[in-house]
């Protein structure tokens, strides 16, 4: 792909500079230096549905007109007015935007004064994305909540089909299988009783920036959609002690986010036992998101069958410390 043919889309002064970022597992990602200043180029590789990215644009708008005390990406026009650019390249047409560069770095997952303020900050996101309505609530723009199990991607019409076909051990297909049945036997009565509204979806410390305790920036909006109140809080406790799972460091980390998180908002009594199967749920829709993407030409096998091996690894982590981890998410939430 040409970036630089990208110059004449936006009314910025040239020449530009690209730079790669560690961001960007879904999409293409640079840092663009122009002499009006540093930008953020993003080049969607999930979707070229502009419906789409207008819902996302829609959200952003207005989550920047809620003083929050962080800031959300802000996409700048191009020369035509749209929020967005349409690429053509050898590989096919793309959408792409840019927005000013938000000061900060990765916050370090490790790192419990910072996990506490991460968790703080998601609260206060939630807070703010529950005040909003869907611009359409039926709209067919708006990415699947993560209880849509059967419809994660439209590449991978049959899940459990998919699952088979996997290059893994006869055992390991067949734990996958049963615990996909299992979810969605529980996927209905979940949703049914607990509290829904917008949630980003995607609350990872690699969506987050951070200047010391303080966070600066929440990135990557794009999975945004109507899902479970406590899907985001579900999703952040699975990345922030990622490598720690296991080794008993993790304990500290979640207490830490959680802290933060309840500072703000206090989950039911519902809610927080729904973490564990939600925790399986995250994982199973991450394998079968990876499994779209293998199909589409963006993803390496490797990955895919990375994402079935996390699966299985986060239920054996469940069987083993389910109840320490129930206990740590009520003390935390009541001892904030």
């Amino acid at each position: 792909m040409h970036l630089a043919a990208l110059e004449q889309m936006w009314d910025l002064p040239g020449p530009w500079r690209f730079s790669e970022l560690a961001q960007g597992t879904n999409n293409l990602v640079r840092r663009v230096d122009s002499p009006s200043g540093q930008y953020i180029l993003r080049v969607y590789s999930n979707h070229t549905d502009p419906g789409r990215l207008r819902f996302e644009h829609t959200i952003l708008i207005s989550l920047r007109a809620a003083s929050l005390p962080f800031a959300v990406p802000a996409p700048l026009p191009t020369h035509t007015g749209e929020l967005y650019a349409r690429i053509r390249s050898e590989e096919g047409e793309a959408l792409a935007t840019l927005t000013p560069l938000i000061p900060g770095q990765y916050p370090k997952r490790d790192n419990l004064e910072q996990a506490t303020a991460a968790g703080e900050a998601l609260a206060l996101l939630d807070i703010a994305l529950a005040q909003m309505a869907l611009p359409d609530p039926d709209a067919s723009v708006s990415w699947r909540s993560y209880g849509d199990l059967a419809h994660c991607h439209p590449l991978v019409p049959d899940p459990p089909a998919a699952i088979r076909e996997l290059p893994l051990a006869d055992d390991a297909r067949q734990r996958l299988l049963k615990s996909y049945d299992g979810l969605m036997a529980c996927i209905p009565n979940v949703y049914a009783k607990l509290p829904q509204q917008l949630a980003h979806e995607d609350y990872g410390p690699d969506n987050i920036l951070m200047e010391g305790p303080r966070v600066t920036g929440v990135l990557d909006f794009e999975f945004c959609a109507r899902d479970l109140r406590v899907m985001d809080l579900t999703v952040a406790l699975s990345w922030w002690p990622v490598a720690q799972f296991g080794t008993g460091e993790e304990w500290p980390i979640i207490r830490a986010f959680i802290q933060g998180y309840a500072r703000h908002l206090t989950l039911s009594e519902d809610e927080i036992e729904a973490i564990p199967m939600l925790y399986q749920l995250r994982a199973y829709t991450s394998l079968i998101h990876r499994l779209g993407r293998y199909r589409q030409g963006l993803s390496p096998l490797a990955a895919v069958t990375d994402r079935a091996e996390a699966a299985l690894e986060r239920e054996d982590w469940l069987r083993g410390n389910g109840e320490q981890f129930m206990r740590t998410v009520r003390e935390a939430m009541l001892h904030c």
